[in-house]
């Protein structure tokens, strides 16, 4: 039995070193079939199912609620609410909570910004984490008053402390005070989100949503065996009672949801994940099919071989075994490279991740993208499959004819209806897949691109900008100090850095936070709500220093004081959405008006800046600085060039000035923009890969079947041009099977376009450019159907009819 295996295998080995070309196009098809599948199972498992790195983190849950009975839940919650439901939860095994903030480390003669997270004291010890060294908080280090204490991570012990043995017990400058550092975790600690720092949180009790400070990121630890359901069951009385007793505050429809804590910041992207996934079934299936095709087109060439086998006693599984071990010799070959192929995906998709991390310095991600032993086994699977789908079914159909008919024929004549019809039906399957694919795959990309792509309305050269807000807090009180402050700051940045310009936002230029706000003369009905706007406050120099051209009234200037009438400037998308075919100029808004807050006089109106994709562009409100008083800001430097150390000097103009105020993460504007829409401008490639893919799989798999019936219908093109058919009327003969598969195509795009108007929901200008695109894809692939057809007609063509009627 050993012997007739190898046999077979040196057979299949041999009758593809006689057709090296198709043994190439087969790999490559196995390759990126298998690639992108697994690529799309690692991304799906990463986002959806993977844990975090620490014991029993499955049965934590996240508690997040919606605003509306429509709106998405999001991962934190306001304080009464969190006490609220806390008071009532009894059946959890664990209820605990941290807020998000950043804490300023002075250290030596630098001041660093650290990600730090207040957190309920007992929450790290129900991790089951053991410290690297010292302890984790207890009960006691939440008192109120407490001695301050804090825990470090790994990293910041090595880069902040120079990895001080005795650390643990010493203090530390954070935030203007002396705190004790108490524990530090070890280097691959990573719970909920990536912290540099840990301080207990200390919950007074709050009497009314109006009281709470902030909102908090809460979870809940499942008992073993317990479903989510039965805590829902408790928390939903406690939100509703909420809703009811504080309508003005909460709307009715306000519930709660309880989301596992690995997928808490990934929710979001599980459509995109999901719809991913969709596309590379899909292509793994044209896989399938490309490979079905050559399999199919080359053992109907053997047809006569096979029957001869069998008629001299071979059996059926013997034939099926050769068949199998020929694909084989493809997909072992194929596997390998596919996973060669995720593993460079896997790459450059964490290359992505480290960009925005570097630039956005949000934290390492705790699930990184990786190829895990387990994804080799998931890429033998997804090669089994497409080994078995793509060769049992036309072997096991030419094991199954007469021996006796088959012998009869020339093996290279005119093919078989049943076998032209099976080869016809798979033909069209994979044209009317590829043109699904790649009718939503290149509207998806073409759209990503041209919103990502929309010019900002900011000039950006040589821009730097501290892209984390500088606390002033209660170390400069009043309005008059912190100004003073500012003044200082930039006289000390244009010392060290001359020919420097300074100037001051409480924002990200595109990312200003919508405040509440009111349109004198315009009220709004009920089930609106309040109208919230992009509110930010800027110096005067803001507008002239990023661009932003004036286009009617004024801008900012010494006038505006705290003293003087309170001013605004709007964006012309504010201006002619709530005064049309008015001037906005002296028109008034009234800022947070549920608090009874100012009403600003517009003063100018300059143009647009754009906000960030797929945000239906708000418009932006601008108040001065000085009459502002914000207790924070952000940082705008317009430098001469762009030398290497202008951020070091930066730094240590603020360290100069107060060592316990620094500027954060200090990048060049549109580098830090570049990271922000990463995860939309990320998709133009991986989308443009797939198509590539897709088209890829298309042509050859066309091709190569075409081709192989045209072969096999020489002898039938050299009757007819013998009998005075012309080579014109023998060409269209096959390009109506062409226009045939272009039939189908369209077909198949109609599908994709019912396919890309769901996911508009995601993607609302998914279809903005179908009236071009669509058929733009329909001429791709005629293009490709018809060279794949023309091309290996043409061959025989060129043959002498006295030589095409005698090949076999």
């Amino acid at each position: 039995m050993l012997t007739n295996f190898l046999f077979d295998l040196k057979y299949a080995a041999r009758l593809w070193t006689k057709a090296p070309g198709y043994f190439l196009v087969c790999v490559t098809v196995v390759a990126l079939s298998v690639g992108l599948a697994l690529w799309a199972s690692v991304l799906a498992y990463t986002l959806t199912m993977k844990p975090l790195p620490f014991p029993g983190s499955e049965r934590w849950m996240n508690i997040q609620v919606a605003r509306t009975a429509t709106a998405g839940s999001v991962p934190d919650i306001d304080r009464f609410t969190y006490q609220e439901i806390a008071r009532r939860s009894t059946a959890a095994d664990h209820l605990g909570s941290y807020t998000v903030g950043a804490l300023m480390l002075s250290n030596g003669n630098a001041s660093t910004r650290l990600r730090a997270a207040a957190m309920s004291p007992r929450l790290l010890a129900t991790t089951g984490v053991v410290p690297m060294a010292g302890r984790l908080f207890d009960e006691r280090d939440s008192a109120v008053d407490a001695a301050p204490t804090a825990i470090i991570s790994y990293l910041t012990w090595k880069t902040h402390f120079a990895g001080d043995p005795a650390i643990v017990g010493k203090p530390a400058r954070i935030d203007g005070r002396s705190v004790q550092i108490v524990g530090v975790m070890p280097e691959s600690f990573f719970a909920f989100d990536d912290f540099e720092i840990w301080t207990p949180l200390r919950l007074a009790p709050v009497t009314a949503p109006e009281a709470a400070d902030g909102n908090i990121v809460s979870f809940i630890l499942l008992k073993d065996g317990q479903q989510p359901e039965a805590l829902l069951a408790e928390m939903a009385p406690a939100i509703a009672e909420v809703n009811k007793n504080y309508p003005a505050k909460f709307d009715a429809g306000r519930h709660v949801e309880l989301v596992p804590a690995h997928r808490m910041f990934t929710s979001g992207f599980i459509p995109v994940a999901t719809m991913i996934s969709l596309i590379a079934v899909a292509v793994l299936l044209l896989g399938c099919v490309n490979i079905s095709l050559v399999f199919f087109a080359r053992l109907l060439e053997r047809s006569r071989e096979l029957a001869l086998r069998m008629a001299l006693g071979s059996t059926r599984w013997r034939m099926l075994r050769q068949c199998l071990l020929e694909s084989a010799l493809v997909m072992i070959p194929g596997l390998i490279l596919g996973v060669m192929l995720t593993i460079l995906g896997v790459r450059g998709t964490r290359f992505i991740s480290d960009y925005m991390t570097q630039y956005l310095a949000n934290g390492r991600d705790g699930n990184p993208l990786m190829v895990r032993p387990g994804d080799l086994l998931t890429a033998v699977i997804i090669a089994a499959v497409l080994w078995l789908l793509s060769t049992l079914i036309p072997s096991w159909r030419l094991s199954r004819q007469d021996p006796s008919l088959a012998l009869g024929g020339s093996g290279k004549g005119t093919a078989k209806a049943g076998g032209a019809k099976s080869a016809g039906a798979i033909v069209g399957l994979q044209v009317l897949v590829s043109s699904l694919v790649l009718v939503v795959c290149m509207n998806l990309m073409v759209a990503v691109r041209d919103e990502t792509g929309k010019p900002t309305g900011i000039e950006t050269a040589n821009l730097m900008l501290s892209t984390y807000p500088t606390v002033l807090g209660d170390r400069y009180p009043d309005a008059a100090a912190r100004l003073q402050f500012m003044d200082s700051l930039a006289a000390r940045v244009k010392d060290k850095l001359p020919g420097t310009e300074v100037a001051y936002a409480a924002a990200v230029p595109t990312r200003a936070p919508l405040s509440p706000v009111a349109i004198e003369g315009q009220t709004r009905a009920a089930d609106q709500g309040v109208l919230k706007l992009p509110l930010t406050a800027v110096s005067d120099n803001y507008f002239g220093m990023l661009g932003i051209a004036l286009r009617s009234g004024r801008l900012f200037d010494t006038s505006d004081t705290a003293t003087s009438l309170n001013t605004a400037i709007v964006d012309e998308v504010t201006a002619k959405r709530y005064w049309p075919n008015q001037d906005a100029v002296g028109k008034r808004i009234q800022v947070d008006p549920n608090e009874k807050g100012p009403w600003l006089t517009v003063v100018g109106v300059v143009s647009g800046v754009k906000h960030e994709p797929y945000n239906d562009d708000p418009g932006s409100i601008y108040r001065p600085l000085r009459q502002a008083d914000p207790g924070s800001f952000l940082l705008l430097a317009k430098l001469r060039d762009a030398a290497p150390g202008n951020r070091a000097a930066l730094l240590e103009a603020a360290y100069a000035n107060d060592q316990d105020v620094s500027l954060h993460n200090l990048q060049y504007l549109d580098d830090y923009l570049s990271a922000l829409d990463m995860t939309y401008t990320a998709l133009v490639p991986a989308f443009g890969i797939i198509s590539a893919i897709t088209v890829i799989l298309a042509a050859s798999g066309l091709f190569g079947l075409i081709s192989r019936f045209v072969a096999r219908r020489t002898q039938e093109i050299g009757v007819r041009r013998a009998l005075g058919s012309s080579p014109a009327r023998i060409v269209w003969l096959f390009l109506r099977q062409g226009a045939v598969y272009l039939a189908v195509g369209v077909v198949g795009g109609g599908l994709g376009l019912l396919i890309a108007n769901v996911l508009s929901g995601s993607l609302p200008n998914i279809l903005s450019n179908a009236a071009w695109v669509t058929p733009a894809v329909f001429m791709l692939l005629a293009t490709v159907i018809f060279t794949a057809t023309y091309l290996p007609t043409r061959r025989a063509l060129a043959m002498d009819p006295a030589d095409a009627l005698r090949h076999d």
